[in-house]
C-alpha cells in the first residue's frame, strides 16, 4: 500500500505522489479517498458498503467542542500610534504584535481543527441518513410491489 500525506493509504492501481499537495486534489478524488478511508475503519465501513442498514445503525452524538483556553490576543495593539513612538517604543511594539498574532495564530488553528471534525461527523451522519433512506425506499417499492 502507498502512504497518502495525510497518513492513510491508497489503492495499490493508484499510488499517491506525496509530493502533490492534497489542497489540489479536485472533488472526485477527495470522495475517492475519503470512500477508502472510510471502507478500512470498523465503524464506517457500513455506510459505504451495499448492504442495507439496520435498526441497530444509530446516528452517532455529535461531538461538540470548544476552543481551548488560550489568552486572547491584545486588540488593544491595533488602537497604537507607531508614527509617534521612539525607537525602543517601536521594537517593545513590534514583539508584542508577534506575540498577539501568535497567539491568534493558535486561536485560528484550533478553530480550524474543530470545524474540520464537525464537517467529519456531518459527512458521517449524511452517508448513513443517505443509506436509511435507501433501505427505506426499498422496503416501500418492495410493498407497493409485494
Amino acid at each position: 500500500m502507498h502512504t497518502l500525506a495525510s497518513g492513510g493509504t491508497s489503492s495499490p492501481c493508484h499510488p499517491i505522489d506525496p509530493n502533490i499537495n492534497p489542497a489540489l486534489y479536485t472533488p472526485s478524488k477527495c470522495m475517492r479517498l475519503m470512500n477508502a478511508a472510510i471502507s478500512r475503519t470498523a465503524s464506517g465501513s457500513f455506510l459505504i458498503s451495499k448492504d442495507p442498514v439496520t435498526y441497530a445503525h444509530q446516528i452517532a452524538r455529535p461531538v461538540l467542542e470548544v476552543p481551548p483556553k488560550i489568552p486572547a490576543p491584545n486588540w488593544s495593539l491595533l488602537d497604537a500610534k507607531p508614527s509617534t513612538m521612539s525607537r525602543m517604543e517601536l521594537e517593545e511594539y513590534t514583539e508584542e504584535l508577534k506575540d498577539c498574532l501568535s497567539s491568534a495564530k493558535i486561536h485560528v488553528q484550533s478553530r480550524d481543527l474543530i470545524i474540520e471534525g464537525a464537517h467529519a461527523q456531518l459527512i458521517v451522519q449524511g452517508l448513513l441518513g443517505a443509506k436509511q433512506s435507501q433501505t427505506l425506499y426499498a422496503r416501500e417499492t418492495k410493498k407497493k410491489t409485494g
